[in-house]
């Protein structure tokens, strides 16, 4: 049965951390609910440098992780602690007494711990970083355990990647986006800029050319994009109205 349960929190962790779009808020967000559903002591996140020399610590729930992330903690990859030893080896690595264990750090912002668990975060083959887990329980981490958060970290590794395509992807359409308004809006003054009139009237008399100086109301919606709405202006008639709306084009007025 307590099985069972793990196995339904993991899902439900898994569901909520697949829907985070920003990469720190995803992080921190799995840390908060690892915490809250299994209560643990300290849950932290570590992802790899540019170079893979080391894991920096990127999002904790404790007060002594969160004094981590103010110095911008970090352990080298295959060499400190069981996180350089999972981000070096690739495979997860349990503390049942970390005062017995040579490959356990020391950490004084967490005296309490006495298990640690550490997965890692590994992305086909390549690893990604390191999931940290400690209870204040001695003997707090079994076999079984390795197997169940080793799904989760699967999971976790699988958003992190997703959000990564997505940050990557929002950049290039918007880098996309600028050049084609910038591209557009070349185009559009050489095409005007040939023309003997800037625009149309349309009245009772028809249609006719517009060969006068535009006016502040549409000078500002060319230039902004948004609808002005001017009322009682000297050149309008008392007591009308006026609104003047841009003609957009993929963004461009």
């Amino acid at each position: 049965q307590y099985r069972s349960q793990q196995l339904l929190t993991v899902s439900d962790v898994a569901r909520q951390i697949a829907t985070a779009k920003e990469l720190d808020i995803l992080l921190d967000e799995v840390t908060q609910l690892i915490s809250e559903r299994f209560n643990f002591y300290h849950v932290g996140i570590f992802l790899l440098d540019e170079k893979n020399e080391y894991a920096v610590l990127r999002a904790s729930n404790s007060e002594g992780g969160k004094r981590m992330l103010a110095r911008q903690h970090k352990l080298k990859v295959g060499q400190i602690g069981m996180v350089g030893f999972v981000t070096g080896s690739g495979t997860p690595r349990t503390s049942t007494d970390v005062g017995q264990d040579a490959v356990y750090f020391n950490n004084p912002d967490l005296p309490l711990t006495r298990s640690e668990m550490t997965l890692p975060l590994m992305v086909s083959d390549r690893i990604i970083g390191a999931l940290d887990v400690q209870s204040v329980k001695s003997d707090a981490f079994e076999e079984e355990d390795i197997k169940l958060f080793s799904t989760l970290a699967d999971q976790v590794a699988i958003a992190i990647q997703n959000n990564e395509f997505f940050q990557q992807t929002t950049i290039a359409l918007e880098e996309a986006q600028s050049l084609h308004r910038q591209y557009l809006n070349q185009e559009w003054q050489r095409e005007t800029s040939r023309r003997s009139h800037s625009g149309y009237v349309f009245s009772a008399a028809g249609l006719a050319p517009f060969t006068g100086e535009l006016e502040a109301e549409v000078e500002r919606a060319l230039n902004t994009g948004e609808t002005v709405l001017a009322s009682d202006q000297p050149e309008n008639a008392p007591g009308t109205s006026r609104m003047v709306m841009p003609i957009m084009l993929r963004g461009e007025p």
